[in-house]
């Protein structure tokens, strides 16, 4: 399955992409170092990269995940970047969690605000969501300008939310409802 937006293909990959997953991630491993759980050496090699994607593979299938490996257009077997929907919560609540990040080189370029608007109304209109939430450490402006280009309003603050790099990290708690999405993608189906 993939999206496109007016730049970027959005597609869940199968373990046969493993190589480019695995190459993007080794690349930018220092830099997203600062904004990330801890990993092994063994996390950034092709054998392990393939069960990660088997692993969101099944997820996909199973509706609990939508895990988009965001690359360009004019460069579509290069992997740079991420935009992960998981935890999605169907019946009343209708709603789930949103996690992103790009490879270093292609930061201030709009791209991870046209991925995530793109992926966000595809969540919408596709997985009738009503919410999408993002949680993002205070001092990480980027990621906040990000959000907030998208339309997500600041809900509140999550302390020492999650594990980022080793430490327990304080986080703010972003929404976007779906009266706020607006139609930016094309869906395609691949076998």
């Amino acid at each position: 399955m993939r999206l496109e937006t007016e730049r970027l293909h959005l597609s869940v990959l199968r373990p046969g992409h493993a190589d480019q997953v695995a190459s993007y991630l080794s690349r930018n491993r220092e830099f997203h170092k600062p904004f990330h759980q801890s990993h092994d050496d063994l996390y950034f090699t092709l054998q392990e990269q393939k069960e990660y994607l088997r692993s969101d593979l099944r997820r996909y299938y199973e509706g609990n995940m939508v895990p988009f490996w965001i690359s360009l257009k004019e460069s579509p077997d290069q992997v740079i970047g991420r935009l992960s929907f998981s935890y999605i919560i169907r019946g009343a609540m209708k709603t789930c969690l949103v996690g992103y990040h790009l490879d270093r080189e292609k930061t201030g370029c709009g791209y991870m605000r046209e991925a995530l608007r793109g992926g966000c109304d595809y969540m919408f209109r596709v997985h009738g969501l009503h919410r999408i939430q993002a949680d993002v450490m205070p001092e990480n402006e980027a990621s906040r300008k990000v959000v907030e280009a998208v339309g997500f309003e600041e809900m509140g603050y999550n302390r020492l939310y999650m594990e980022i790099d080793g430490t327990y990290r304080d986080h703010v708690l972003y929404v976007l409802l779906s009266n706020r999405g607006c139609s930016v993608t094309r869906l395609e189906a691949e076998d």
